[in-house]
């Protein structure tokens, strides 16, 4: 390969740069092969001061990054506050809101930078970051980048190597895959020996990045920043040298290192220095926190922009590999036994494949042969997919194998979780939050979804387990998911007596603690504030003295364990209930008070003959505002009707938690009666009203027949009656089933109907019967076909790819057709 001019230069200006005691290290993240030769250049040169590219805003958590009770994989969590335009507002309402911008800088025991941070202190070497604050990189790409969807990312990208055109071009004379295999095949399966002489090895890895470099344009290394944190680097180093004039070593990016050592050189190595630019780096303005991460969070499969795929694999290489006992080939080859014996026992485990020691054999054998064909001194993570996917998959690898290509992936990468020094540094309500999930014995070792089913009504820790999920749910910081139990909220399956709960303690989890935690320290405190600024929205928007949303905001905080804030939300219930404007509002208060009342034992509520009292006023309320409403309109008897529903079930409800005297179910009916007579002729809610007046017993079986006479029999409008119907079959279908008289109504009043009034009203017609349970269908239609003297099975009905559309379509065109055929005296064909 003929090496370009400017990087021959440069290589001559890095050697004359370690005359100086200035030695670059040239690196990619998360690489096994660079830490080694890293840790090899550290113990020979000694240096008295060890550079790292991270935002110098991370030297505050030096001393925590060194202490022994911090183990990788970790990370620095970085956040900045950032204001930014409204783009969703008018014109005229154009505002900025505050915006937070998130990165992560994370650290793995293979990590070069790690290496450096663990040992500096044995040599007594200062350790010091030195890129550009993150504030200030933020900063820099809202001025250069006016558009973009912004998602939190890596300080550790290395999109350039994947895009380079020389590296893809490297990959294919190599026939490697991707720059991953050609990284692979170049660098990590050297032998130790190799890379001991550290010297060669970062010499080949600076040209290997150098060339990518050159790929790329300034204008576009100047619009992500790249240009400016070199500078900002390039500051740090003279700074450095400056004051001390000792041997320094200097852990880069290999992608940055060919323009540090440029620019160095033309500072460090001529008579007349250029002036350097003075970078201002917003290094108060960074928000640092060291943070536990995890191998499924760091592998570049899963979408991370930076470093190494597969980390568990390099893991386990990295730990052979500073072991000195055995020979390099021997232990990767006792490595990837290892590996697909665990591999084989997990497929026959998890059911996915049958597998055997014949198949772990032959799947060792072809990834040998296999890194003996492609030239691998050692075993490279793409020989064992390949060897894997050869010897344990039979047929081809399309989607039928996608549990096997899942756990393959799994097993190389990992749910490996690290492990933070508490200290100053660790921000009060993570540390909380953390250990309370210890206390309530959550496992937090490792990043798999793990199952929690809680006895929350008999076991008193289970409950507090459970109200530790509610409040970390409320505040959505991503722990745990509600899978099954009673939902106080929306009513459903109060009858069950577990809950069951899917959670994992994630990266994602303490960064978004971390971005909570603006709301205080402590988590109830936090809750709390969530609350408020909940009930503060309520108001902009209008529904401040909503009983609704405010029994619900007192339902959730039962749930949460919220016990001081009971009784003011519980006040506040009571003082807007009884003035809510929203009929709407006032039922759905009144249905969230009996779940309340059905989980008071589990949510701890002491508020019992106060909620009693509470729950009286609910139907008075509701009968006042329904009595106020105007006579609705056809688009919006529907509504009425479903308000008048569930009114009915509420009262039922109500009453036989109450007790007493009181009969909000003849309340109910007198309220009904009470309203104009124009409400009286809408045909839906008459229907609907007749039937739960038959089933309450407020009405006989005489009246209902005579009603029903009424608007079935003689004259009856088709359009009307079935009205009536519908508002019938969706209070009370199984009445058409229990009463045979009203079958028979409704079969001669359809026998009534000429074919062009049936076909008006049929679409209403079939909407009605969906009412029906299938077995009610099916029992029905036995019935029509007796009063016809016709079987049932003439009636069936076939479920075919026909739309409703359609058929009343093929409907109209055969009515079409009869009365062609009759014009033309043609009736005959008819039979």
């Amino acid at each position: 390969m003929t090496i370009p001019q400017r990087l021959q230069l440069a290589l001559k200006q890095q050697a004359a740069l370690a005359d100086k005691g200035i030695h670059f290290l040239p690196i990619r993240h998360h690489s096994p092969a660079c830490a080694y030769a890293a840790l090899q250049s550290l113990q020979q040169l000694q240096p008295k001061h060890i550079l790292i590219e991270a935002p110098r805003s991370f030297n505050r958590l030096i001393a925590d990054l060194q202490h022994p009770d911090s183990q990788p994989p970790l990370a620095v969590l970085c956040q900045t506050e950032i204001m930014e335009a409204n783009n969703n507002a008018a014109d005229d309402e154009k505002t900025e809101q505050k915006q937070i911008r998130t990165a992560y800088y994370p650290f793995c025991d293979y990590s070069p930078e790690w290496v450096a941070l663990r040992y500096a202190p044995e040599i007594n070497a200062e350790v010091e970051f030195i890129d550009l604050a993150w504030t200030s990189q933020i900063d820099h790409e809202l001025k250069t980048i006016t558009k973009q969807t912004w998602q939190s990312r890596s300080l550790q990208q290395e999109r350039y190597l994947a895009h380079s055109q020389y590296l893809q071009t490297l990959a294919q004379k190599l026939h490697c895959r991707n720059h991953d295999e050609l990284w692979d095949h170049l660098f990590e399966l050297k032998p130790k020996l190799e890379m001991h002489d550290w010297q060669s090895f970062f010499h080949e890895v600076l040209v290997w990045c150098a060339m990518s470099r050159l790929d790329y344009e300034d204008s576009v290394l100047e619009a992500d920043a790249s240009l400016i944190r070199e500078q900002c680097m390039l500051q740090s180093i003279l700074e450095c040298y400056a004051n001390n004039k000792v041997t320094i070593c200097i852990l880069t990016g290999g992608f940055h290192t060919l323009a540090l050592i440029e620019q160095l050189a033309a500072h460090l190595l001529v008579e007349k220095p250029k002036k350097i630019k003075k970078m201002k780096s917003a290094d108060q303005d960074d928000q640092t926190w060291l943070i536990r991460y995890s191998f499924d969070r760091l592998d570049a499969l899963n979408g991370y922009a930076s470093g190494m795929p597969s980390p568990a694999f390099y893991q386990r290489c990295w730990q052979h590999m500073i072991e000195k006992a055995f020979d390099d080939a021997e232990q990767r080859q006792a490595l990837i036994v290892e590996l697909l014996s665990d591999f084989s026992r997990q497929l026959r485990d998890q059911q996915i494949l049958e597998s055997s020691f014949i198949t772990v054999k032959n799947a060792t054998e072809q990834a040998i042969r296999l890194a003996t064909l492609r030239g691998h001194y050692l075993i490279s993570r793409f020989d064992l997919i390949d060897a894997c996917q050869s010897s344990f998959v039979k047929g081809s690898l399309d989607e039928g194998q996608q549990a096997f290509q899942s756990l393959l992936k799994q097993i190389l990468s990992g749910v490996r979780l690290g492990q933070v020094v508490q200290s100053t540094q660790t921000l009060p309500l993570l540390a909380q939050v953390y250990d309370l999930a210890k206390v309530h014995r959550f496992k937090l070792d490792e990043t798999t979804t793990k199952r929690a089913k809680l006895d929350v009504f008999r076991n008193q820790k289970h409950r507090l387990r459970s109200r530790f999920l509610h409040l970390l749910d409320f505040l959505q910081v991503g722990f745990a998911k509600s899978v099954s139990g009673p939902d106080f909220l929306g009513g459903g399956r109060l009858h069950l007596l577990f809950e069951e709960w899917d959670y994992a303690w994630t990266p994602h989890v303490e960064a978004q603690l971390i971005e909570l935690s603006e709301l205080g320290s402590e988590l109830n405190t936090v809750a709390v504030q969530k609350l408020l600024h909940i009930k503060q929205t309520f108001s902009q928007t209008g529904q401040g003295r909503s009983s609704h949303l405010a029994v619900q905001l007192l339902i959730r905080a039962a749930l949460m364990g919220l016990h001081k804030q009971i009784p003011i939300l519980f006040a506040e219930v009571q003082q807007f209930l009884p003035t809510d404007p929203d009929l709407d509002s006032v039922i759905q208060c009144g249905q969230k008070l009996l779940n309340l009342w059905t989980g008071k034992d589990f949510l701890a509520f002491q508020q019992q003959p106060e909620l009693k009292a509470l729950m009286q006023q609910v139907i008075p309320t509701a009968l006042f505002l329904l009595s106020q409403l105007a006579t609705p309109p056809a688009d919006q008897q529907q509504q009425i009707l479903n308000q008048v529903l569930h009114l009915r079930n509420l009262s039922k409800q109500i009453n036989r938690v109450v007790g007493g005297e009181l009969n909000y179910l003849a309340q109910f009916y007198n309220a009904l009666a009470r309203l104009n007579t124009e409400w009286q002729k809408l045909d839906v809610l008459a229907g609907a009203v007749d039937a739960l007046r038959f089933i309450d017993g407020d009405l006989t079986e005489q009246d209902l027949q005579q009603s029903v006479q009424r608007h079935f029999g003689l004259g009856a409008n088709p359009e009307h009656a079935v009205a009536y119907l519908s508002g019938m079959m969706q209070s009370a279908p199984e009445l058409l089933l229990r009463y045979p008289a009203m079958t028979q109504l409704l079969n001669q009043l359809l026998l009534k109907w000429d074919e062009a009034a049936f076909v008006a009203i049929l679409p209403d017609l079939r909407q009605a019967f969906t009412h029906f349970k299938p077995k009610e269908t099916a029992a029905f239609a036995e019935q029509i076909a007796q009063l016809n003297d016709v079987s049932s099975l003439d009636i069936s009905q076939y479920i075919s790819e026909v739309s409703q559309a359609e058929m009343l379509q093929g409907v109209q065109l055969n009515q079409q057709l009869q009365e062609f055929l009759i014009e033309r005296n043609l009736q005959g064909w008819l039979v």
